[in-house]
């Protein structure tokens, strides 16, 4: 199964009422999912390579090119990696991506280093799946510059979670 990241939109009204109760943030989103009140997105295995193609770093990173996995503010249970992005961050990290294309990120891509910075999911210097990783990554970018130009557009707040 392993680790994925996913990121979900919500207006301001379910931001107050998801604040009013942060500890039970999964089951309001849950209640939200299935009443379809809620857009998102699965970043699937993908979340901390696009992150190191954005920071050159396995944790660290300037905002907003390090949202995946650091910024925001922390709610939900003590342990659970749960983040609210306000709507300014939202624009700012959808503006930072917008100047990234494809083309900076395939030069940025080396796997050797990837590995050596224990990269979830530590497959990136497999010889045979090479070339398929990078193209794995590039898609999942797309992914996420295309819900945050939605998100930003709408003037929405995120939640961002791994799992």
């Amino acid at each position: 199964m392993g680790m994925r990241c996913s990121l979900v939109e919500l207006d301001k009204d379910q931001i107050d009422k998801l604040l009013a109760d942060p500890e039970n943030v999964f089951e309001y989103l849950d209640e939200l999912e299935e009443n379809e009140e809620v857009g998102g997105v699965c970043l699937d295995k993908a979340w901390h390579g696009i992150h190191f193609l954005l920071t050159g770093s396995a944790w660290e990173g300037e905002e907003p090119l390090c949202y995946l996995v650091k910024g925001g503010e922390w709610i939900g249970h003590e342990g659970e990696d749960v983040r609210l992005l306000r709507t300014d961050q939202i624009a700012d990290w959808a503006n930072a991506l917008s100047t990234i294309s494809d083309d900076d990120l395939r030069k940025r891509y080396d796997p050797v280093a990837m590995a050596k910075a224990d990269i979830y999911a530590m497959i990136w210097d497999r010889i045979d799946e090479e070339p398929g990783n990078l193209e794995y990554l590039l898609a999942y970018y797309e992914t996420l510059r295309s819900f945050l130009e939605k998100t930003k557009k709408e003037n929405k707040w995120a939640i961002i979670f791994i799992a």
